[in-house]
């Protein structure tokens, strides 16, 4: 009988793919092989859309290449779909901080503190709210 529930070996296996795509991406961003971190982070969105490093890992690959409304247009995405991530909130900041949208940044950047469990994040949000 159907019961429209993946079963434990595919829900367990789409876990497994999950991490070695995040790994791969992981690395080719330390590696800063852009293209291949931007197609592996892609995936990870398609494969779990409420993963916020997929969407985080978008965001900093549009960083790194200067592309501020991409990189912007990404964390808002990843805001959105995980409302709880404070890594999200503060790359949304920090991208629209770069666009000179301060206002926008402001707010979040308070979203951000608002998500923050612990003190060294809230720490680097509040740097990076005074960085220029």
């Amino acid at each position: 009988m159907h019961t429209g529930f993946p079963s434990v070996s595919r829900a367990t296996s789409l876990s497994v793919l999950t991490e070695r795509v995040y790994a791969s991406a992981y690395e080719a961003l330390e590696n800063d092989d852009l293209k291949s971190a931007e197609r592996f982070f892609g995936l990870l969105a398609v494969l779990a859309p409420r993963d916020e490093r997929a969407w985080v890992g978008l965001g900093v690959t549009r960083e790194r290449c200067g592309d501020w409304p991409m990189a912007a247009a990404r964390y808002s995405i990843g805001s959105a779909l995980v409302p709880q991530s404070a890594w999200c909130h503060l790359g949304r900041a920090r991208a629209l901080e770069q666009l000179g949208r301060s206002d926008e940044a402001d707010l979040a950047f308070d979203e951000a503190e608002t998500c923050a469990e612990d003190a060294a994040l809230l720490h680097q949000i509040a740097n990076e709210r005074r960085t220029p």
